[in-house]
């Protein structure tokens, strides 16, 4: 966890500098990591991906007593989600740039992930 954790702590360090793009490469990274680390803890592995709706839906096949709340907890939140998974190809490849705003609803949802991570 102190990888995710130190990727959040440098996420909110961009974000102090209005790095976007930065910070949310780092978001990423930190929801990414979470996620793998609560379906490690479960089977000893985590699929070999860095897309975060294919880690979603390894997390509700593996939390079956929760799968609907973790669908629920997708669902609401797919707009950011989609956001996220840009991040991985676009902040290493391609020149596109984060907004504040963009940036601002990745962290919300990266605490509200956490949270729900740690409630499971």
């Amino acid at each position: 966890m102190s990888k995710a954790e130190a990727f959040l702590e440098d996420a909110e360090y961009d974000i102090s500098r209005g790095k976007w793009f930065l910070a949310a490469f780092h978001l990423e990274q930190t929801c990414q990591l979470y996620l793998k680390y609560y379906i490690f803890r479960k089977l000893g592995d985590y699929p070999k991906t860095h897309s975060l709706n294919e880690l979603f839906l390894a997390l509700e096949k593996i939390y079956t007593d929760t799968s609907e709340g973790i669908k629920d907890f997708r669902k609401k939140n797919a707009s950011v989600i989609g956001d996220l998974n840009q991040v991985y190809i676009t902040s290493r490849y391609l020149p596109i740039e984060f907004n504040q705003y963009q940036v601002e609803a990745m962290t919300k949802f990266t605490h509200r992930l956490v949270k729900f991570l740690e409630e499971l």
